[in-house]
């Protein structure tokens, strides 16, 4: 049996060439815009907060927020986004989709689903069921009661 060290080396080596390949596929096009892959993180960001300030965007993308404040500017020129000035802090800004950008977000996920599950046809049912719930334990394991990713506090927020 392998000892625990090695295969916790082999899942770090793994997930990011997974990642990788999944990334690989063409830019999200449709007709007058082009989506980079950062643009597309950005927009999953975006759809998955409830309120999504500047701060927020740039630590969940982990890049400095003028990078994140160019990535949002594009978003914007392609009407994918909007910004909104907190009623109560007008040193917060709030991104939010605009409805073209709840739309691209839908395109993003059917080309997904799609491309996963040509990569994965092939496979038994049997294997599915073992990569999917491998995926749920990776998942709880990265969750913030157990040391992962935790909570924003209010200072990163109004950064």
């Amino acid at each position: 049996m392998r000892d625990r060290e090695t295969i916790i080396a082999e899942i770090a080596d793994a997930l990011p060439e997974i990642m990788r390949r999944l990334a690989e596929s063409r830019p999200l096009s449709k007709g007058e815009w082009t989506l980079t892959l950062a643009q597309v993180r950005a927009l999953g960001v975006i759809a998955d907060s409830a309120e999504c300030t500047m701060g927020i965007l740039a630590r969940r993308l982990g890049v400095s927020l003028s990078t994140a404040t160019g990535l949002v500017d594009r978003l914007i020129k392609h009407r994918l986004v909007e910004r909104a000035p907190d009623p109560e802090d007008r040193r917060l800004v709030h991104v939010r989709l605009a409805p073209k950008g709840r739309r691209a977000c839908q395109m993003f996920h059917r080309e997904k689903r799609r491309q996963m599950e040509a990569a994965l046809g092939g496979l038994s049912a049997k294997d599915l069921e073992s990569i999917a719930a491998s995926l749920v334990l990776l998942y709880g394991a990265l969750s913030p009661a157990r040391g992962g990713e935790s909570e924003l506090s209010s200072q990163e927020q109004h950064t």
